[in-house]
């Protein structure tokens, strides 16, 4: 209750200070290249989409450089393990998960100019909503993700957005498996944003 009432406040002076009609709103769509780091030595990548909506919230009240940029997305991600036997054949298991992730982003412009370079970087918190793992069972796998992102981007005039980005999961996504490994979600993604 405490945890609400502190988010409620917080979100209420941001409002109160910067005002609604200083925040915007946009939608983005990226594609990607995704894999679980260690859980095997024949991982390749999957390709995946993340498909979102977001916030830009200034945390100045002048100047037009440093936001806050709350995201929620649904990102689809895991590898396929090319598994190679003995007898020299190889086949491909699908180690799929889907997740609905929640990046908290501090963006940067590097200048006040509508049409510019931007970073940002931040934690995300992530939930599992499917998977499709053929070679282990769903009791091993985690449901809930958190880690760090970052990225650079290009902007025109502050409505159209082009970021490649990289985030790195810091939660073991797959428990009892050989060894003490830690196998983290990685996802290398370039995407398009529109803000209304």
């Amino acid at each position: 209750m405490k945890a609400k009432l502190l988010t409620a406040t917080i979100l209420f002076t941001v409002f109160a200070q910067f005002g609604f009609s200083q925040i915007k709103y946009g939608a983005r769509i990226s594609g990607g290249m995704t894999n679980i780091t260690e859980v095997n030595d024949y991982s390749v990548a999957r390709a995946g989409f993340q498909l979102g909506a977001m916030a830009q919230i200034p945390l100045t009240s002048s100047g037009n450089i440093w936001f806050f940029q709350p995201e929620i997305n649904y990102s689809m991600q895991g590898e396929l393990n090319n598994t190679r036997y003995q007898d020299g054949s190889r086949q491909k298991h699908k180690r799929f998960l889907n997740y609905l992730n929640i990046p908290l982003n501090a963006k940067l412009y590097f200048t006040d100019s509508e049409t510019e370079f931007f970073a940002l970087a931040g934690p995300y918190i992530g939930f599992k909503v499917g998977d499709n793992f053929e070679d282990y069972d769903a009791a091993d796998l985690a449901s809930f993700d958190f880690g760090l992102n970052a990225g650079i981007g290009y902007s025109i005039n502050r409505q159209y957005e082009f970021s490649l980005r990289y985030s790195y999961g810091l939660v073991d996504q797959v428990k009892n498996d050989w060894g003490d490994k830690t196998n983290s979600n990685s996802v290398l993604n370039l995407g398009f944003a529109y803000f209304f």
